[in-house]
């Protein structure tokens, strides 16, 4: 669990922008509560886990589809997350036609 202040500090650093999607955690009072701070690569021991270079701002929604998987890269996340996210947005039109019929 990571001290308040690192993951402030953490944060404040990456300007309160998700470094996987882009979305602004200071658009507005609900993507503030949305925003997190991701351990990039989760696998590490302590204390490289917690160190500041491993430590990336993220929004809710990539943090938890970007679970503890290990990428070498953001770009490499970054691209595992838009698939993810193409494949989710066609499932859920699927249910929600389905549901609606």
């Amino acid at each position: 669990m990571l001290k308040s202040s690192l993951a402030f500090k953490i944060q404040k650093r990456d300007n309160f922008v998700c470094q996987y999607c882009g979305k602004d955690g200071l658009e507005s009072a609900l993507a503030w509560h949305q925003t997190a701070v991701d351990h990039f690569n989760s696998q590490l021991k302590e204390p490289e886990r917690d160190a500041e270079e491993n430590l990336k701002t993220a929004c809710e929604y990539c943090n938890s589809l970007k679970g503890n998987r290990k990428f070498d890269t953001i770009e490499d996340v970054k691209t595992y997350l838009k698939k993810r996210k193409m494949e989710l947005h066609t499932e859920f039109l699927k249910t929600k036609k389905a549901i609606r019929e």
